[in-house]
């Protein structure tokens, strides 16, 4: 075999080894960095998924007091227009203005309950992450981990660092475990 050929074949070995090494699963107890994907973690976990339930749940009776109020104003607005017939044109004046000014009222505080209902929603996530935290130190003593970055953050890695089936897997243990965990409610 000739030096081109032991160089072309050793070249070869040496970038079979490099892609077998590269390609080949890293386990995670040999970085020292993890990457996970938060946002997965909390659209797949059981925990996660129970939040978002319990929320919408919680917020179905705010639709319907939406709907008692809206027909408890069509009603009126129906008896107002059946009372004119019977009321002087300043009496129904009054009336009309007096259930204007009811109607602008409870909008708006329908329209703050609503903002309320939103940022409530919009607070979900970040309790979800303040509340898994102390698994992140888990699995960073676990696999010796010196960090954990967002996997939205990293350019390129190698699957085996990232945590995050592991992070779910883990969450979801200890909430099947203990399904009394129960939200922190926002005061409405």
């Amino acid at each position: 075999m000739g030096v081109c050929a032991r160089k072309f074949w050793f070249s070869l070995l040496r970038l079979s080894l490099l892609w077998a090494l590269l390609g080949a699963p890293l386990a995670a107890q040999e970085t020292f960095i993890l990457v996970v994907d938060l946002d997965r973690a909390y659209e797949t976990s059981l925990f996660g998924k129970s939040m978002r339930a319990q929320f919408r749940e919680d917020n179905q009776d705010v639709a319907a007091e939406n709907a008692l109020i809206l027909n408890a104003l069509k009603d009126e607005e129906l008896q107002l227009t059946e009372d004119r017939v019977t009321l002087s044109a300043e009496e129904f004046a009054a009336a009309a203005a007096a259930f204007d000014a009811k109607v602008k009222e409870i909008r708006s505080a329908r329209l703050e309950k609503i903002r309320q209902v939103d940022e409530q929603f919009k607070n979900l996530k970040p309790l979800f992450f303040k509340l898994i935290e102390p698994f992140f130190d888990l699995i960073m003593r676990e696999f010796n981990a010196t960090v954990i970055l967002e996997k939205s953050s990293v350019l390129r890695s190698i699957e085996g660092i990232d945590i995050t089936d592991l992070l779910v897997e883990r969450v979801d243990d200890v909430y099947l475990a203990n399904e009394t965990v129960t939200v922190p409610a926002v005061e409405n």
